[in-house]
């Protein structure tokens, strides 16, 4: 567990609302927690699961959850346990896993499923419990994202984040809207926490975020690094070329098993530009996706560099303007560094 408080600038607000901070009113009790796992130890680095296992276990009332694949017998074990105290359970998960064991399991306990259909994939994963708790990030709640590959979740304490998740789940829970179908709709300003952060919550399709991060890569000034699980999107490449071009220290570490075999990948591209690229040297997936800008801006969450990911999937990212969160995830990339390779 790592705690983290947080510092913020306004570049974020200049980049993406022009000349006006957008500003909230802060909510009593609000903070923001950064969690990583760490897949080469020798035993079981139970980080992740462990997180989630305490906020299910600490539920009052309702938990929701978006997720492309859960398998974790232990995550279904402390679900059906809610389940009998009283506690309202949605789940919303894509149809390509609507027959992992677990679902079946969980709903002969009384938990609701929704198998999501569209021409997209239902690729988010957050968890909303009670009217407070937010849990955002690149994991499934599978035995290989807690364990064998590089996941990260972000835990925020803050009921107007609460409520914006639970308005984009409602939609696909209630309304059965998925991917493309999913109404436009003004997306919500930006929000500040008792501990000093302020970020954004942003979803795709809706709210077209690889024009926030064409914005953000555009505004940097001195570097921007990436990890990245999957990344094919042209006009994030180009953007990243042309900051190189211009002077900029740009570094991807991709996933070594995805980089040179997705349709239309964007490793091949920025090699033959010059831009340094890694291929990840652990033994499961790198599977997180982030963008750091100017060692101050984060973005990540489930949504990977592609255009499937920005046109028809279901998505989420949080972009976060802070330097010392930041730090945590550039620690999380010289780690990764490490063990990785030039191709």
């Amino acid at each position: 567990m790592r705690r983290i408080l947080f510092v913020i600038s306004i570049t974020l607000s200049l980049v993406i609302f022009g000349s006006q901070a957008v500003l909230c009113r802060n909510s009593d009790d609000t903070f923001i927690e950064v969690f990583f796992n760490d897949p080469t130890l020798t035993t079981h680095d139970r980080t992740l699961q462990d997180m989630i296992l305490h906020q299910i276990n600490r539920a009052q009332e309702s938990i929701d959850i978006a997720i492309y694949n859960f398998t974790d017998t232990y995550t279904r074990d402390a679900l059906i346990k809610a389940a009998k105290n009283g506690i309202e359970i949605r789940i919303v998960i894509d149809e390509d896993n609507r027959d992992a064991s677990v679902l079946k399991e969980l709903e002969k306990a009384g938990v609701k499923v929704v198998i999501a259909q569209s021409n997209g994939l239902m690729h988010s994963k957050y968890i909303i419990i009670d009217n407070d708790i937010t849990i955002s990030g690149s994991a499934n709640l599978t035995v290989g994202s807690f364990f064998y590959d590089n996941n990260f979740l972000i835990l925020i304490q803050s009921e107007e984040v609460n409520q914006i998740f639970k308005a984009e789940f409602n939609e696909m829970f209630e309304e059965r809207l998925f991917g493309d179908r999913s109404p436009k709709t003004t997306p919500p300003d930006m929000i500040t926490l008792d501990d000093g952060t302020r970020l954004l919550v942003r979803f795709s399709p809706d709210d077209s975020v690889e024009d926030i991060l064409v914005s953000l890569i555009n505004a940097s000034s001195k570097s921007i690094q990436v990890l990245a699980y999957s990344f094919s999107s042209n006009d994030l490449g180009n953007a990243l070329i042309r900051q190189y071009e211009a002077g900029l220290d740009v570094s991807v570490i991709f996933e070594k098993e995805k980089a040179y075999r997705d349709s239309g990948g964007e490793a091949e591209f920025l090699e033959r530009a010059g831009v340094p690229i890694y291929m990840d040297g652990s033994d499961g997936l790198m599977h997180e996706k982030v963008f750091i800008f100017d060692k101050s801006i984060v973005a990540a969450g489930s949504y990977n560099f592609t255009r499937s990911a920005d046109e028809r999937n279901d998505e989420q990212i949080l972009i976060i303007d802070s330097p010392i969160i930041t730090e945590q995830f550039l620690r999380e990339y010289e780690l990764l560094l490490i063990d990785a390779s030039q191709p």
